[in-house]
C-alpha cells in the first residue's frame, strides 16, 4: 500500500486503470482546446513578426531604389544637360536635343542605370520644369502617364504612386504584372531650385522577391495587399501564372485598415484569398520613409496566411498521438507511465530552467525541441522569444554605445547636472581639462571639481535653476588663457519637471581672433585712405616732371640725350598710370552702376599688379574677346573681384616655385536663350591648385587656409557677394597640383 502511495508508476497505473479511458477523452478534449488556442498564439505572433520583418524588408528596398534615383539626379552632368534644356523656350525640343547632345548625354546616363539595374527598373524618364520629356528608356507608350507624380516631384516632393497593372503586361511566369512609379526631383543646390523630374517604373516582379522571402510550410506565404483590398504579389500567381485578379474581403481589408501607422497584428480572418476559411493570418503595415509622399494617402500591407489545414496539422497529429499514447498506457501501464512521466517533465523542467536563466538576464540560451506537439511549439516559441531578446539587448548596448562615442567625441567641455549641483555625467573633453575621468567625476558636486578661478561651472548652473531658462555667458578659461562661450540648458522630464542642466563650453579664442582679423581689415582700409592721400602727392611732382622732360625733349638735338629724355618720360607716365589705376581701386566707390568696358577694366587692374608679376616672373596671357559689348554695373567692386583673383593666383604660384609661372586670362561672348548674352572672365594659373575638400568652401566668409594673419578669408566671399549683386555667378574648378581656374559670368547691358 506504501508502494501505490509513493511510486509514480503504480500510482498511474491505478489512474490509468480506473480512470483511463474518460481522463484520456477528456484529455483528448483539453490538449485540442489548449493546444489549438496556443497553436493559434504562436502561429499568429509568428506570422505578425513575419508580416513586420517583410514590411520592413520592403520598405528598406523601395527607400533603396529612392536614394539610388535620388543619386541619379544629383549627377552634375545631367543637371547641367538639363539646365541647359531649360533654356530653351518652345520650338523643336526634339531637334534642339539632337543638335546639342543633350538627348545622347541624357540617354547614355539613363541607358548606363538602366544596366545596373535591369531587372529592377522598367523604364526611366526625365522631364524639364516645363514637364517636357527630353529623354526617356520607353520606346514606345504615352510619357505623360500619371501627371500628379509630375506635378508633385516638381513641387520638390518625392512621391511614389500605388501599384498598377497595364493591359498585356505579365510576368516572365505568365501572371499579371504589378508596376510602382517614383518621381523624383532633380534639384539644382546651386541655386536651390528644381530644374527637372525623374520617373522610375519599378518592376512588381522584382519587388515579388523581396515580399516573398521564403514559404512558411507548403502553403504559407506573405503577399502585399494595396489600399483597396487587391494583392499586388502573391507567389501562388507567380507559381500558377495566374491572370485573374484577387482581393480581400471586406472584413479582412476593414482589420487591416484599422492599423495605425506603427502596428501588426494578427488574427482569425474568414478567407485567405485561397479559399482557406477561418485560416490564421499576420499582416503589418509598410511603413515608407517620409522623405517619400505617397499619393492619395494609398496605404500598402503585408499579409501573411498559410492553408488551414496545414496550420491545424501539427494539433491534428498530436492529437492521434496523444490517443494512441493513452491506449498504450492503459495495455502497458507501468512502461507507458514511466515514459509519459519522462515526456511531459523533462522539456517543461528545461522550460522552467530557461525562464529562470532568462529571468536572470542570461538571453544566450537555446533549448532543443524534442517534439511537434504543444511543447515542442512552445519551446520554440520560447527559443524564438530569447533570440528576439537577445537581439533587442545587443541593439540596446550598440544605441549605448553610439551615444557614448557621439557624447565623447564632442570638443566642447559637457556636463549634466542635478538639482542638487551633482554631476550627472560629463564627456571626456571636460573630464581631460580637468585631469581626470568621465567616471570619476559623476556624483560629485561642481564645486568639488572647478578649481579656484573657474566659478562659472556652478554660477552658471545656478542662473539656469533659479530661471529654468537658458543661460549663456562669455568667460576668461584660466586655463587656456582664452576665451570661453558658457550655455547651461535647463533639463525636463517626460512631465515637463525641471531635473537638471546641460552645460556646454565652447571654446571661442578662434572666433575672437577673426574679430581681431575684421579690426585689422579695417585698419587696412584706412591705409588704403593713407595710401589714396600719398598718390595724390606722387602726381604732383609726376606732372611736374613729364611736363619738363617734354620741354627738354623739344629743345634737345643731341640724338643720344632724346632717347634718354624719350625714357625718362615714358616711364614717368607708366608711373602716373600706376598711382591713377591705384587711385582708382582705393577710392571709396558710389553704389552707381555705368557701361563698363569687360577689356580695358582687365588690363587696368593687370596694371596694379604688373610690377609684381615681373618681379616673380609670372607670364600674364590674354585672349581678351574683340570688340565685346559692355556691361553695365560697379566698376570699383568688379575691378576689386578681378583684384581678389589675380591676388589669389599670384600666391598659389609663388607657393609652388615652379618654372614657367602663367595666368591666363580670357574673355567670351556666349549666347543664351531668347537673345542675350553674356560674358564670361576665366582667370586660370598652374600652381597648387585647391584641395577638392577645400573647393567647395573658397567663398565661405572667413575661411582661409593661409597661416594666422595672413588672409582673412573675405575676399572670395566679398567677390561671390558683389557678382551676385550684378545678377552674375562665379565658380572655381581646380586640379590639385596643376592649377586653379575661376570663372565669372556676367550678362550683358543690364544688371
Amino acid at each position: 500500500m506504501k508502494l501505490f502511495k509513493t511510486n509514480l508508476k503504480f500510482r498511474l497505473l491505478a489512474f490509468f486503470f480506473l480512470l483511463g479511458i474518460p481522463v484520456l477523452i477528456i484529455g483528448i478534449i483539453i490538449t485540442y482546446y489548449n493546444g489549438s488556442q496556443n497553436l493559434k498564439e504562436s502561429i499568429g505572433k509568428r506570422f505578425q513578426e513575419i508580416a513586420e520583418q517583410t514590411a520592413d524588408r520592403t520598405s528598406f528596398f523601395i527607400d533603396y531604389e529612392f536614394q539610388k534615383l535620388q543619386y541619379l539626379s544629383s549627377n552634375p552632368i545631367l543637371i547641367d544637360e538639363i539646365n541647359i534644356i531649360n533654356k530653351v523656350k518652345g520650338g523643336d525640343i526634339k531637334r534642339h536635343l539632337r543638335d546639342k547632345g543633350t538627348s545622347a548625354d541624357l540617354s547614355s546616363i539613363l541607358n548606363q542605370f538602366m544596366r545596373n539595374n535591369k531587372d529592377i527598373y522598367k523604364g526611366i524618364t526625365i522631364t524639364d520644369r516645363g514637364g517636357r520629356v527630353v529623354a526617356s528608356t520607353k520606346e514606345n507608350g504615352n510619357h505623360k502617364d500619371k501627371e500628379w507624380l509630375w506635378m508633385t516631384a516638381y513641387n520638390g516632393i518625392a512621391n511614389i504612386s500605388d501599384f498598377y497593372t497595364r493591359e498585356g503586361s505579365y510576368t516572365s511566369t505568365g501572371s499579371i504584372e504589378f508596376f510602382v512609379d517614383v518621381a523624383i526631383p532633380i534639384i539644382d543646390w546651386r541655386e536651390a531650385e528644381v530644374v527637372g523630374v525623374i520617373k522610375g517604373t519599378l518592376s512588381g516582379e522584382w519587388i515579388t522577391k523581396t515580399v516573398v522571402n521564403s514559404w512558411i510550410g507548403k502553403s504559407g506565404h506573405t503577399m502585399l495587399v494595396t489600399s483597396d483590398g487587391l494583392v499586388a504579389i502573391c507567389p501562388f500567381e507567380l507559381l500558377e501564372g495566374d491572370k485573374d485578379l484577387h482581393k480581400l474581403d471586406n472584413s479582412t481589408m476593414n482589420r487591416l485598415k484599422a492599423l495605425s501607422s506603427n502596428n501588426s497584428k494578427w488574427d482569425i480572418v474568414e478567407d485567405n484569398t485561397h479559399e482557406g476559411k477561418n485560416a490564421i493570418a499576420g499582416f503589418a503595415l509598410i511603413r515608407l520613409s517620409p522623405d517619400i509622399h505617397k499619393i492619395e494617402k494609398q496605404t500598402w500591407y503585408i499579409f501573411v496566411t498559410q492553408d488551414p489545414s496545414e496550420t491545424y496539422a501539427p494539433l491534428y497529429s498530436t492529437l492521434l498521438k496523444n490517443l494512441a499514447f493513452g491506449l498504450f498506457l492503459i495495455i502497458i501501464f507501468s512502461i507507458g507511465s514511466y515514459y509519459a512521466a519522462q515526456r511531459i517533465v523533462k522539456p517543461l523542467a528545461a522550460l522552467k530552467d530557461g525562464v529562470e536563466a532568462l529571468r536572470k538576464g542570461d538571453a544566450n540560451i537555446t533549448l532543443p525541441v524534442l517534439s511537434d506537439d504543444e511543447v515542442g511549439q512552445l519551446t520554440r516559441s520560447f527559443n524564438i522569444m530569447a533570440a528576439t531578446i537577445k537581439e533587442e539587448t545587443e541593439e540596446i548596448h550598440r544605441k549605448n554605445r553610439e551615444w557614448d562615442n557621439t557624447f565623447n567625441s564632442i570638443t566642447d567641455l559637457v556636463v549634466i547636472y542635478n538639482k542638487d549641483y551633482r554631476i550627472v555625467r560629463a564627456n571626456k573633453a571636460f573630464a581631460a581639462r580637468f585631469n581626470t575621468t568621465p567616471d570619476e567625476v559623476i556624483g560629485k558636486k561642481c564645486g568639488e571639481v572647478f578649481p579656484k578661478g573657474m566659478e562659472w561651472g556652478l554660477c552658471s548652473h545656478s542662473r539656469t535653476l533659479e530661471t529654468k531658462e537658458v543661460f549663456q555667458d562669455e568667460v576668461h578659461d584660466p586655463v587656456t588663457g582664452g576665451a570661453l562661450m558658457i550655455t547651461t540648458s535647463p533639463l525636463f522630464d517626460e512631465n515637463g519637471q525641471f531635473v537638471g542642466s546641460v552645460l556646454v563650453a565652447r571654446d571661442i579664442t578662434e572666433y575672437k581672433d577673426l574679430q581681431a582679423q575684421l579690426l585689422h581689415s579695417e585698419k587696412l582700409a584706412a591705409v588704403g585712405e593713407l595710401a589714396s592721400g600719398v598718390a595724390h602727392e606722387l602726381n604732383n611732382p609726376l606732372t611736374g616732371i613729364m611736363g619738363f622732360t617734354e620741354l627738354l625733349l623739344q629743345k634737345e638735338k643731341d640724338e643720344k640725350k632724346k632717347d634718354v629724355l624719350t625714357k625718362m618720360l615714358n616711364e614717368a607716365v607708366r608711373s602716373a598710370k600706376v598711382i591713377q589705376n591705384l587711385l582708382l581701386f582705393v577710392r571709396k566707390s558710389k553704389e552707381e552702376d555705368m557701361p563698363i568696358e569687360v577689356n580695358n577694366m582687365i588690363l587696368n587692374t593687370l596694371e596694379l599688379k604688373a610690377h609684381e608679376f615681373k618681379v616673380n616672373d609670372i607670364v600674364i596671357i590674354k585672349k581678351l574677346a574683340p570688340a565685346s559689348p559692355k556691361i553695365k554695373g560697379n566698376y570699383h567692386q568688379l575691378q576689386q573681384v578681378i583684384l581678389n583673383i589675380l591676388n589669389n593666383a599670384h600666391a598659389s604660384l609663388l607657393e609652388a616655385n615652379r618654372a614657367g609661372k602663367e595666368i591666363l586670362i580670357e574673355t567670351k561672348l556666349k549666347d543664351i536663350n531668347e537673345g542675350s548674352q553674356l560674358i564670361e572672365i576665366s582667370i586660370k594659373d598652374n600652381g597648387l591648385g585647391i584641395p577638392p575638400e577645400h573647393l567647395s568652401k573658397i567663398f565661405n566668409p572667413f575661411f582661409t587656409t593661409k597661416e594666422p594673419g595672413k588672409g582673412t578669408g573675405l575676399g572670395l566671399s566679398v567677390s561671390y557677394g558683389i557678382i551676385k549683386r550684378h545678377n552674375g555667378s562665379i565658380y572655381a574648378k581646380s586640379d590639385l597640383g596643376k592649377g586653379a581656374a575661376f570663372y565669372i559670368e556676367l550678362p550683358v547691358g543690364t544688371v
